[in-house]
């Protein structure tokens, strides 16, 4: 039988708090002192305990803490504040896997973000303590999360009026003081912003917010001109800030005639450029504003030249976003092209032009060439002025982009390796290496590289990178690992990712205290938001999904046959041994590395039980490990399709029709047209009826009929109005219309899709490298399940594919793609001896 609970008394509580506020300001030992006497009266107060035993670990007394932790534990089990710290104490200890479980089972009895509470208890801290600044603002801060936001304005005005003799240069009382006018700003009540900010205007250091608080409320207020006037000053402190410059001519401009317009705008940047001639923000909005060919014509030529010039390596990716007006795009070719001319050392051995200007130009026209898909172009460019300076990094990545647009995957990643091999010590340059071979499939060959910038006693440097919260480059390897079959690393990639997020939203509990006492209090604010949002950042909302479709997959792979099933193990038998030996290698050169400096770091590396994924792999519940991901998705990303993609690949697979209606719905709302929506409502129409749904879930069929009444339609119906509304919207959606054709009777309609996918090959402009990829797949499904006519095959598809893409490897045979391989190599061969990798 559990404990009774120890009920503290009015006084004991306010000793508590005080003790909780001693810990959150680091004065330990004051602490200390506040718990045990607590504990005089009250020993067996479990709370108190584990708050000593977090003190004590955060004193270095970690296994005393622990025990301590664990004593507290015991004397309540329904106290999330115990569970709490032992999570924090077994975090310090680097044991993550017992720390989210004490997270997850704090979070089951006290959910998060529940502010009443916390402002209780900073109303209890303040009353206690009315002399400590801090306890006025975190109060403040408690009201402003529960969106109480005149309360915490309230708050400030109180400890505002209390606080007399500030000192000058008092940072704290100056973020205080501009916390309370965004709060303000945020209840739009302009005009209390700008009689606070002229009040305090000389305790505040933050000039640049000061202007942006005044220029929102003059804004709200109507007052352009004095908007206006803000904005010139703070021009003035920073002339490279594009958006305040675009705001401010903006405003400025906001009143003039369409007609005008266009004169004024660049006679206002014409006095602004006058009085500050180096600032390169002013020449760059020029170029978005100018609407006139002329005008256009002749910024740009002034930009350009000048930063070719001046060999500006980004110039492309700084005026890539014009490429979306055609007559700019045309413009920006034709003066570079002509700069080009003009500096061409061939054209005229009298040219005194510096050789490098002509570099910078036909590096610019490479990256401008592959842009707009001419490919063989870019790569004669790129090629030209790498015969003439073969010994620049850049360049060699430029052909290795070029080649990566142009479906030529491994040529890119050789390419790439070429320019890490002219500087190896150059980590960006092994990052993209690392990168480009991940995405040629090559996973094997990352880890020499990798093993550079990792340390030296871990035998798998993905180890580190994964303690390095690299997550980037963790998905890259978790969707490589999928292509080359290796499901078990794949789902232990994701599980690492998870994790990380995980281990991220954690790490907010060690500023909760330390931006109170640093008085962070709007980046503070901004970073709890962030933490609202984590899990649906794109890095978590890709790996999230791509785990799922491979949960999904390896769930079709257990209902398969036993032929089947034994042909996998085969497969993955074949895959474990060809990587045993590259383990093995790294194993061994770890060892030897440890021996040379066995004083390079006393702690050991934590094992890891399941290195390489087989308790994933070989787990029974695979469709319940794929909904963590789903829960989380919908939580935190209901906006984003992908969300509701991965509730319908589960939702079918557990015959859970009432989600899948759902999730199709959601998914519907985002984009009826995504050629995944269309797929999944047609297998929901394929195995459901109206008489599936039960009472409760009757009415919300019957209201999702009502806005989607194609729900409840025929699915050659449902099929039809796709086609004909969004089939030839994108070569995507072609393929996705196939596809579903071929979905409602794969036997009868295998051919008809087929034909379907082949008019792709006849569209007026060049289809895009994935929508044929996805084409050429569909045909290899189909020919696999029903063999196709000679005229119609996969093979065929393939050839025709390759005349419009000549350089992707996707479309060539396994020879071609060994033969120029072997010829790379051996090309790198001749210059490689005299470079050091």
């Amino acid at each position: 039988m559990p404990p009774k609970v120890v009920q503290l008394s009015t006084k004991e509580r306010a000793q508590f708090a005080k003790l909780i506020q001693e810990y959150e300001t680091r004065q330990y030992k004051s602490a200390i002192k506040t718990a045990d006497s607590l504990l005089k009266t009250q020993p067996m107060h479990g709370e108190t305990l584990s708050l000593k035993g977090l003190v004590l670990a955060s004193m270095h007394q970690r296994e005393e803490g622990l025990q301590l932790a664990k004593q507290g534990l015991r004397q309540n089990l329904m106290s999330f504040i115990c569970w709490h710290a032992l999570g924090i104490v077994h975090r310090m200890d680097r044991n993550y896997e017992e720390s989210l479980k004490c997270y997850a089972q704090a979070l089951r009895i006290e959910s998060l973000r529940n502010y009443a509470p916390l402002i209780d208890a900073r109303l209890i801290l303040l009353r206690a303590q009315p002399q400590l600044r801090v306890n006025w603002i975190a109060l403040a801060i408690a009201h402003d999360l529960a969106d109480n936001k005149k309360d915490a304005v309230r708050v400030l005005c109180a400890y505002e009026d209390a606080t007399h003799d500030v000192p000058s240069g008092d940072y704290a009382f100056s973020e205080v003081v501009l916390y309370h006018a965004s709060l303000l700003d945020q209840l739009d009540e302009p005009q209390s912003v700008l009689d606070l900010l002229e009040s305090q205007q000389d305790r505040i250091f933050d000039l640049p917010s000061i202007t942006q608080l005044k220029v929102n409320a003059l804004e709200k207020l109507q007052n352009t001109q004095q908007a206006v006037q803000q904005l010139r000053t703070a021009i003035g402190q920073n002339p490279e800030d594009t958006s305040t410059i675009r705001r401010w001519i903006c405003m400025s401009s906001q009143h003039q005639q369409d007609t005008h317009r266009e004169q004024y705008v660049f006679k206002l940047l014409s006095d602004l450029q006058a009085e500050y001639p180096r600032s390169t923000a002013l020449r760059r909005i020029a170029l978005e504003l100018a609407q006139s060919a002329e005008l256009f014509a002749e910024h740009a030529k002034n930009y350009l030249e000048a930063a070719l010039k001046k060999g500006v390596p980004s110039l492309f990716s700084d005026v890539k976003s014009l490429y979306v007006d055609q007559a700019k795009c045309h413009t920006m070719e034709s003066i570079v092209e002509n700069f080009r001319k003009t500096c061409d050392p061939s054209q005229s051995e009298a040219n005194a032009d510096p050789p490098s200007w002509y570099v910078w130009a036909m590096y610019f026209l490479a990256h401008h060439y592959s842009y707009i898909g001419q490919e063989q172009r870019a790569l004669a460019y790129i090629d030209s002025i790498i015969a003439h300076t073969p010994t620049m990094p850049e360049l060699h990545m430029t052909r290795a982009r070029i080649l990566k647009r142009a479906g030529a995957y491994q040529a890119a990643s050789d390419s790439m390796e070429d320019a890490r091999l002219l500087d190896g010590q150059d980590r960006y340059l092994n990052t993209k290496a690392a990168k480009y071979l991940l995405r040629a499939d090559k996973v094997d060959d990352t880890i020499p590289i990798l093993k550079k910038f990792t340390k030296p006693d871990i035998p798998d440097p993905v180890a580190d990178l994964v303690e390095m919260q690299a997550v980037d480059y963790l998905v890259e390897d978790a969707e490589a690992q999928v292509r080359i079959g290796d499901d078990a690393l794949a789902l232990k990639r994701y599980d690492q990712i998870d994790k990380i997020f995980a281990e991220i939203y954690d790490d907010q509990l060690d500023f909760h205290s330390y931006c109170l006492r640093k008085m962070t209090l709007r980046a503070y604010v901004s970073t709890v938001h962030f933490e609202d949002n984590l899990y649906a950042r794109p890095t978590y909302i890709r790996a999230a999904y791509g785990a799922v479709q491979l949960y999904a997959k390896l769930y079709d792979s257990q209902q398969g046959s036993d032929d089947h099933k034994a042909a996998k193990q085969q497969q993955r038998a074949e895959l474990l041994a060809t990587k045993q030996s590259l383990r093995d290698k790294l194993k061994n050169d770890t060892s030897s590395k440890s021996q040379e400096n066995p004083n390079q770091d006393d702690t050991p590396p934590k094992i890891d039980q399941d290195p390489y994924g087989e308790r994933l792999l070989s787990s029974t519940t695979l469709l319940q490990d794929a909904s963590r991901f789903i829960s989380r998705l919908q939580e935190s990303a209901p906006h984003r399709i992908e969300t509701w993609l991965a509730a319908c690949e589960v939702g079918q697979r557990q015959e859970s029709w009432l989600l899948v209606l759902r999730a199709v719905v959601h998914a519907l709302r985002i984009d009826p047209s995504d050629p995944r929506v269309h797929e999944h409502l047609i297998r929901f129409r394929l195995r459901t009826k109206a008489e599936d749904f039960e009472e409760n879930a009757a009415q919300a069929y019957k209201q999702a009929l009502e806005e989607f009444p194609l729900l409840g339609a025929p699915v050659q119906t449902v099929h039809t109005e796709y086609v004909q509304r969004y089939g030839q919207q994108s070569g995507l959606h072609l393929v996705g219309a196939a596809n579903g054709l071929w979905i409602i009777d794969q036997t009868n309609n295998a051919q008809p899709a087929a034909h379907l996918v082949w008019t792709l090959l006849e569209s007026p402009q060049r289809p895009g490298i994935p929508s044929l990829e996805n084409a050429y797949a569909l045909l290899q499904s189909i020919d696999a399940q029903t063999k196709l006519p000679t005229d119609i095959q996969p093979e065929r598809f393939a050839e025709q594919a390759q005349k419009l893409w000549p350089l992707a490897e996707r479309f060539q045979s396994d020879q071609v793609v060994t033969q120029n391989a072997a010829n790379r190599a051996s090309e790198r061969a001749k210059w490689l001896p005299t470079n050091n990798a």
